[in-house]
């Protein structure tokens, strides 16, 4: 095994993504990261984890998207 005594350290990486709402409908349904994942009607974003209360009305609170101005 790999980690049989446990993890030392972790090396981060970070990214970065675009993502293109339509006509200006920025809000989580409309997010590709965005999921609803279980019979229950629970939306789930597959960056952060976050479960999403208002996923037709707002953006999540953790959502680490930055809109651009054009």
């Amino acid at each position: 095994m790999a980690f049989e005594r446990g993890i030392k350290y972790y090396t981060k990486a970070e990214g970065s993504i675009k993502v293109n709402f339509p006509e200006d409908k920025t809000v989580c349904q409309y997010c590709p990261y965005a999921r609803n994942e279980d019979s229950l009607k629970r939306w789930k974003c597959l960056l952060t984890g976050e479960l999403l209360l208002y996923p037709f009305l707002s953006i999540g609170n953790e959502c680490p998207l930055k809109l651009i101005d054009e």
